[in-house]
């Protein structure tokens, strides 16, 4: 991953299906904006063309095909998208990026090795908020939705969990900052630790 010097904050959301992110990502968004700061949310499968492609193609096919395709989304993603806004000196907020993959392409059987190597170019996030919940708190958040992806079918959380804490100890060595965050219930206490972080962050 580059270490890439911009006036903006790149943070990436991941964690298991059903964790949260998305409620958890608008609500830290609102916040920093009451406060002032100019925020750009994003996602991957970015919304794009392609995008749309790549989440259609991950219902019937997996494995290494998959993988290069959510890295060339994800590069695409970078020089159209996430670049251009940090430029500007905007916090970047990306729900899903590099640690989604270390989960979900290892689940489809898709080496370390091969993920990292794929995504060697991409830029590295300035914090990695990895958001985490009980098995059975995802599974019933999972339950509630009225239809489901291949990755949310079949009681998988387990398997997301114990994947992303490999993943995670792969960003660490790269040194990745790491923010770990329990999203069962105290989604307050969350909000104010993630905007916490950013804004004195920006204060340096």
């Amino acid at each position: 991953m580059l270490g890439i010097h911009t006036n903006g904050f790149l943070v990436a959301f991941d964690g298991p299906n059903g964790v949260g992110k998305s409620t958890l990502i608008e609500a830290i968004k609102n916040r920093l904006e009451f406060k002032g700061y100019d925020v750009y949310t994003t996602k991957e499968p970015t919304n794009t063309e392609f995008g749309s492609f790549v989440r259609k193609f991950a219902e019937n096919h997996s494995g290494v095909s998959l993988a290069c395709l959510v890295a060339a989304d994800r590069y695409e993603h970078i020089k159209n998208e996430i670049l251009p806004e940090l430029n500007k000196g905007k916090i970047v907020i990306i729900d899903r990026y590099i640690l989604s993959s270390l989960i979900l392409q290892q689940m489809d059987n898709v080496s370390n090795s091969f993920l990292l190597d794929l995504n060697s170019e991409i830029i590295k996030p300035n914090l990695q908020v990895a958001v985490f919940a009980d098995e059975a708190v995802l599974q019933k958040r999972l339950s509630e939705r009225k239809e489901l992806t291949r990755f949310e079918r079949g009681n998988q959380s387990y398997n997301e969990l114990f994947y992303m804490k490999k993943g995670i100890e792969e960003l660490e060595k790269r040194n990745v900052e790491v923010m770990y965050i329990n999203n069962n219930f105290n989604l307050e206490n969350n909000i104010e630790k993630v905007v916490s972080y950013i804004i004195n962050w920006r204060m340096k």
